[in-house]
């Protein structure tokens, strides 16, 4: 599969996690954090990246018997390093 217009398929993760600075992300109801699995060839962004994304946005999508989601690389609120 390849995608297309920067749109990314990203896998929810659903533990609380802290930043490498020690901010600790919010687990609210409008901010996820997931995990990209596959991005388009002119993303910044690559498999295995952490993000944090708006919930509000983005398609459901199974992929390889598994629950993911499609969005824009425009939804993305923040890239964990």
């Amino acid at each position: 599969m390849k995608m297309k217009n920067s749109y990314l398929l990203v896998r929810e993760i659903r533990i609380q996690q802290k930043t490498s600075s020690g901010l600790l992300l919010p687990k609210e109801k409008w901010n996820r954090i997931a995990e990209v699995v596959l991005a388009c060839d002119n993303s910044t962004l690559k498999p295995g990246n952490k993000i944090i994304r708006n919930i509000g946005r983005g398609t459901p999508v199974k992929f390889n018997d598994e629950d993911l989601d499609m969005i824009h690389e425009d939804w993305i609120m923040a890239k964990i390093n």
